[in-house]
Formats: C-alpha cells, structure tokens, sequence
C-alpha cells in the first residue's frame, strides 16, 4: 500500500481544536472511570464481595495483582499492583495537564527514553539489586505512562483531524 495524503481536506480553526478538546474530555473520563473502579475497596469500604470479585476479574488481565505489590490504605488493597497505578495515574495526569496547558506532544525517542527508568525498576528489583519499592515503582510507572500517553493522545487527534498521512486502499 501507497502512503499518500488524504482527499478530504483537514479540519482547521475552531472545528479542529472542538475536536481535540472533545478527544482529550473522552480519554481523561475513561482514565477516571478506570482508575475509580480500581481504587473501589480504598473508596468504598462497605462495598459487596460480588462487586470485588467482578472488578478484581475485570482488573487480571492487565495486572498481576500479587497483594505484595499492591498499594494499601487502612487493609484495603487496591486491584492493581503500584507499577500499573503510577502508569494509569500518570495517563491521568497527562491528559489533563494536556487538556489545560499548551504542551509540545513528544516524539518516538522521548518514549524510549521514558521506557529507560521502568526497564531498570523492573530488571534490578527482579534480580535483586535492590529491594522493590511501591514508591519507586509507581513513580517509574506514572513518568512511562504520562509520556506514551502524551505520545497516543498526539496520534488520536491526528487521525481525527485527518492531518496524519493515511493509507490508500
């Protein structure tokens, strides 16, 4: 397939920057809405097994949930381990400081320079030269995610105000 520009004209002005507030408002809901749903026995103590049962399930596939590693607040663990909240706080935190400020989005070599600090958290804790810190783990975590996050909401906004090249079919 041929990489050539689109036919139908980019959306420009007022329009363009609707749609990017619009993209940013939706992205920056989902992340609360994801984060609220792990955070669910720290928020809500008084809340069924059922519920806990269906939101630990809903939360397996993306985490590892070893109780060890999960942040815990008055003996109530959340669904994910520190690493995945730092990395879905730091999407969080991306997308509203992006929502709010003008920030320049980052290229591919910041992403692999973001990767760098988690790469080493997780091969010198696994190996044991140092001793796994929620904190560090979380902070590794939160750096990666605001920076790929950055990095995608860049890439949606492109397709969606069709100034990416597109593929001809």
């Amino acid at each position: 397939m041929l990489l050539t520009k689109s036919k139908n004209p980019p959306i420009t002005g007022l329009a363009s920057n609707y749609t990017s507030f619009l993209i940013k408002i939706i992205m920056i809901s989902l992340m609360f809405i994801w984060i609220l749903g792990f955070l669910q026995p720290i928020l809500f103590t008084e809340s069924d097994s059922l519920t806990n049962y269906f939101l630990k399930r809903i939360y397996s596939p993306v985490c590892h949930q070893e109780i060890n590693k999960c942040i815990n607040i008055a003996n109530h663990g959340m669904f994910v381990c520190a690493r995945c909240a730092g990395i879905y706080l730091g999407a969080l935190v991306a997308g509203i400081t992006a929502l709010l400020f003008q920030i320049p989005y980052p290229k591919l070599k910041h992403l692999l320079i973001a990767v760098l600090p988690l790469f080493f958290d997780v091969i010198f804790s696994s190996f044991g030269i140092y001793s796994y810190s929620k904190i560090l783990a979380c902070g590794t975590g939160l750096i990666f995610r605001y920076i790929v996050f950055l990095f995608l909401l860049n890439e949606i906004e492109n397709f969606f105000t069709d100034k990416s090249i597109k593929r001809n079919e």
